[in-house]
């Protein structure tokens, strides 16, 4: 496994794209790749402190992603970054990349002097705990309910 940043290979714009749109397409933030696709490159814009990383083969076949974004849930401004759009391909579940890439981004968080990171999540709360999330509430988004959790990297 090869851990790469898209900004550096933006070759790769399109299958992470096209990743991202068939895990979640029938949610409306993920029904049009152009919009994707937008996304992604202001997320990586070389003076931006949000990222995504990307995992890859050695023969170069996209595995998983990964992303710092901005303003998940924007109805609190202090809960600036969050992690998202964590994905692996199915037939590569299972081999800790996910895990990999999420530890590749708290350390990029805390290059970047980010304080916290957010998520939610619907089912995973019991992994991210083991990276030292913490639960912080109970929410509904997207008639999803999910827990928002923080890393605290100070």
């Amino acid at each position: 496994m090869q851990i790469h940043c898209l900004a550096q290979m933006p070759h790769f714009y399109d299958e992470v794209t096209d990743m991202l749109h068939r895990e979640w397409s029938e949610l409306p933030n993920w029904h049009n790749r152009d919009v994707i696709r937008q996304r992604l490159q202001s997320r990586n814009a070389a003076d931006a402190q949000t990222m995504t990383l990307f995992a890859t083969t050695r023969e170069g076949e996209l595995m998983a992603t990964a992303s710092i974004i901005p303003y998940e849930l924007s109805d609190i401004p202090e809960r600036e970054f969050w992690l998202g759009e964590v994905i692996t391909a199915r037939e590569h579940r299972g081999k800790g990349l996910a895990s990999a890439l999420v530890t590749r981004l708290i350390d990029e968080a805390r290059a970047k002097s980010i304080l916290a990171l957010w998520l939610y999540t619907p089912d995973q709360q019991a992994i991210y705990r083991r990276f030292g999330w913490q639960d912080v509430e109970q929410r509904n988004i997207a008639d999803e309910d999910v827990t928002v959790m923080v890393l605290k990297l100070e």
